[in-house]
């Protein structure tokens, strides 16, 4: 098309009518196909949006779940005891706490970063506390 354009116009021209038609046909033939490959792209962006529309919700409904262990694990809290709990069942200050977990005498039970114990965990530390005097 375009050494068909360039004999016609860059060429000596004997009609300069014809050329123009040529110019104009070439032209619109261009348009045509840009036109086509836009309608294209429209319809492609369109499905992207609906599939990222459809992700979005699929993300937002997976995140509202509550995990399955989760009622469970609440339930289980409820009969564990918390660092404030073993302090005042064992008649300890903080620092010891601390001290007895980093000597491997009490093994907490970690959730994320809150330590959690069984009653039955702490019945070493308990005779322990009684022989002291601490309880």
């Amino acid at each position: 098309m375009d050494v068909l354009f360039n004999a016609v116009v860059m060429g000596p021209l004997h009609n300069a009518h014809c050329a123009k038609r040529l110019v104009s046909a070439t032209s619109m033939s261009n348009c045509m196909v840009m036109l086509n490959l836009m309608n294209r792209i429209c319809d492609l962006l369109e499905v992207i949006s609906s599939l990222l529309q459809a992700i979005l919700k699929y993300i937002t409904e997976e995140m509202n779940k509550v995990p399955a262990g989760t009622v469970e694990i609440s339930a289980e809290l409820e009969h564990m005891l918390d660092i404030a709990h073993v302090l005042d069942k064992l008649g300890i200050s903080e620092s010891k706490y601390y001290r007895l977990v980093r000597e491997g005498k009490l093994r907490p039970r970690k959730l994320g970063k809150r330590h959690y114990y069984y009653p039955s965990d702490l019945q070493q530390q308990l005779e322990e506390s009684r022989r002291k005097g601490r309880i």
